[in-house]
């Protein structure tokens, strides 16, 4: 029988059609990277030797130093080049007419040029890598979120042409906006009533109640959890969250980071490899820049393969289908070998 299940910081439902349920097949590879690609392509804006092509770099990791916009770097972050969003002019929202907000576009987009290897997947970059990535990640929040107009800082990934990726060589990309997102505003409004309610952390208690279920583990350490969330949303939805409380991404430490990449590493290589190669979109959910959410908020990982299409139903009630279940989902990832 179908089943609702209710996701405890939102209130959103989602319908698991188990009658609908099959166990994983393989999806075609779509533009995504691999482990035998070419490492360069002349053509590429994000290769070695393609520097000038590209903004300024506002960061780079070198083994050695060098020449800012020069190669030899391991990851670099630029400006979006056609980015939507300037800090150019001041934000002003105009609302004389109630039926008529608006405002510039203010704000900062961001490419991460994760790695030099033109085709090399996320997923099979060594584990340094992804630490490096999530250490960008962190330094560039905290430079974008010193401005005085950034409420919010987005950290997210389109990984193939389904997911919105335009460009193969490996890359995730850092939007700072004047606004706090919807999403975002709902997942710190319910979490804050669950606070007055309970006196807790309703994420906390999450990873508390998935450690005593473990049927929607996928991966884990000492400091952090990778599960299936209960009310998941489509197939093979992974969630990563600390162990520990802690409301905004940018408090890890060195060691926590290390921490993180070992969890984040083993989900994207048990996603590439147990759904072959899909694409996917993830993104990091943390605490607005200019908000006080440290009792109740908790900063967390959400990755979404493209298993399924979004459509009527979807988009007309903000209600999902999830055609496998999240127990199922999760013990197919936890049992590829990594």
């Amino acid at each position: 029988m179908p089943e609702m299940r209710r996701n405890p910081i939102t209130g959103d439902w989602t319908i698991i059609a188990t009658e609908r349920a099959k166990r994983p097949h393989k999806q075609p590879m779509v533009n995504t990277g691999s482990s035998d690609g070419e490492d360069y392509s002349p053509d590429c804006f994000f290769c070695y030797g393609n520097e000038h092509t590209t903004p300024h770099e506002v960061l780079a990791y070198r083994e050695k130093p060098g020449t800012p916009d020069s190669s030899g770097w391991t990851l670099r972050v630029v400006t979006n080049k056609f980015s939507a969003l300037n800090l150019d002019d001041e934000f002003c929202i105009d609302n004389d007419n109630p039926l008529k907000t608006c405002c510039y576009a203010h704000g900062k987009a961001e490419v991460v040029i994760e790695s030099p290897h033109h085709s090399l997947n996320t997923a099979l970059f060594p584990q340094q890598q992804i630490e490096l990535l999530l250490k960008a990640y962190k330094q560039r929040y905290i430079t974008l979120a010193r401005e005085a107009s950034i409420r919010y800082v987005t950290m997210f990934k389109n990984n193939g042409t389904p997911a919105g990726a335009s460009l193969s060589h490996p890359h995730s990309q850092i939007i700072a906006t004047p606004v706090v997102p919807p999403v975002i505003q709902a997942e710190i409004d319910g979490a804050g009533e669950y606070y007055k309610k309970n006196k807790r952390c309703v994420y906390c208690d999450m990873v508390k109640n998935e450690l005593d279920d473990k049927t929607r583990i996928i991966y884990e350490n000492d400091e952090f959890l990778s599960f299936a969330p209960y009310a998941s949303r489509s197939p093979f939805e992974t969630w990563v969250m600390p162990k520990f409380h802690s409301d905004s991404y940018h408090k890890l430490t060195e060691g926590q980071l290390k921490s993180l990449a070992e969890v984040w590493k083993a989900v994207l290589y048990k996603i590439y490899k147990g759904l072959d190669n899909p694409p996917y979109n993830y993104f990091i959910h943390t605490s607005p820049t200019r908000e006080s959410t440290d009792n109740f908020y908790h900063w967390h990982m959400e990755l979404i393969p493209k298993m399924t299409i979004m459509a009527g139903f979807e988009l007309g009630t903000g209600m999902y289908i999830n055609i496998a279940i999240p127990e199922q989902s999760a013990e197919f990832l936890r049992e590829i070998k990594y």
